[in-house]
């Protein structure tokens, strides 16, 4: 039988022909050559998935920071009521500073208005040197008006008590060897007391009538010539400052030292005598004034030599007056100097 053959022919395509690419311009070339090329989208596409994103914040981080700031407000508000406080304890110290200053100047007052009753009502009375107590009352006024010196800081309580000694002394007060101005020389003398030590206090005293006149022993004398002799006693309590050694004791500083170091600070409490004249007014016409500082410097030093060695030239009078040289009653010239090296010597 015979064998059928068939072949079979695949279909090829066309060839395809290509149109010829058209040669460049020499305008387009140089605009070629003259730009860069642009970016593509794709490029600025990956730039943006380069950048870092800002990483969000959890709940944990958002309760971390909040407590934070609490934290921040917690100790801001203890700062500030600590500043408060300090403020209403400053303000609560300096009220009571002037309360207590107003209630020792009300108390001053009072010892005054009850001492100007006494002595004015007396005085409205039918008086005679004999049966006279104004003398016991001024010489007890005095002593309780002083007892803390000299009021320095206070206007009020110094001009109270320089009306009370003017009240009480007579012009041509004789007081501590001073035979004219003696007014003027008593207050000097208390101001130095008061300022040229760190503290002045009048420790507990007695006043005692020396001599008073009586009408069986007196009856031939003249009323107008009597007077009465009183004696206050008692103790003063002085701290010996640095100033102190300066205006009263600058030899010591200049060549005695070791004495200087151990006196400095420390606290004396000498005695006194004070005598008080009065006429027939009640007036104070004479006051004698004796303080035992040699004792009062033994107790401390324990040796008579050492006692010696600080009042030998120390500036204080036969009358117990201070600031005055050995010589004369003149000051001397470290004692000038030495008073502008603090202000309460303004006063003076």
């Amino acid at each position: 039988m015979p064998t059928l053959t068939m072949s079979l022919q695949e279909e090829k395509n066309p060839p395809v022909s290509l149109p010829a690419p058209v040669p460049a311009t020499a305008s387009s070339s140089a605009k070629a050559k003259g730009k860069r090329p642009a970016k593509s989208s794709t490029n600025a596409s990956d730039q943006e998935e380069q950048k870092p994103q800002p990483k969000k914040r959890g709940r944990r981080r958002l309760l971390q920071d909040e407590e934070q700031r609490k934290a921040r407000r917690k100790a801001q508000c203890k700062l500030n009521q600590r500043r408060y406080r300090a403020r209403q304890r400053g303000l609560i110290s300096t009220l009571s500073l002037e309360t207590e200053g107003l209630d020792g100047h009300l108390r001053d007052l009072q010892d005054y208005r009850d001492f100007l009753r006494g002595y004015f009502l007396l005085d409205a009375q039918t008086l005679t040197t004999w049966n006279d107590p104004r003398p016991m009352l001024v010489a007890k006024h005095f002593l309780r008006g002083f007892r803390s010196g000299f009021a320095l800081h206070s206007i009020e309580s110094s001009t109270l008590q320089e009306s009370f000694v003017r009240l009480v002394c007579a012009p041509e007060l004789v007081t501590q060897g001073a035979t004219t101005d003696g007014i003027e020389a008593l207050l000097l003398q208390l101001k130095r007391y008061t300022s040229y030590h760190g503290t002045f206090e009048v420790l507990s005293s007695n006043v005692t009538v020396v001599h008073a006149p009586t009408q069986e022993m007196d009856v031939q004398a003249d009323e107008e010539k009597l007077t009465w002799v009183l004696e206050a006693r008692g103790a003063f309590r002085m701290r010996i400052s640095r100033d102190t050694l300066m205006l009263v004791y600058p030899h010591l500083l200049r060549h005695h030292d070791s004495i200087a170091q151990r006196v400095v600070g420390q606290t004396i409490e000498p005695e006194f005598t004070a005598t008080f004249h009065f006429d027939a007014r009640a007036k104070v016409t004479k006051l004698d004034q004796h303080i035992d500082f040699a004792g009062a410097f033994l107790r401390i030093l324990g040796s008579a030599q050492d006692v010696a060695t600080v009042l030998e030239r120390a500036l204080i009078s036969p009358f117990s007056e201070l600031g005055l040289d050995p010589q004369g009653t003149t000051e001397s010239a470290l004692t000038r100097g030495s008073k502008q090296l603090s202000l309460k010597f303004i006063l003076l």
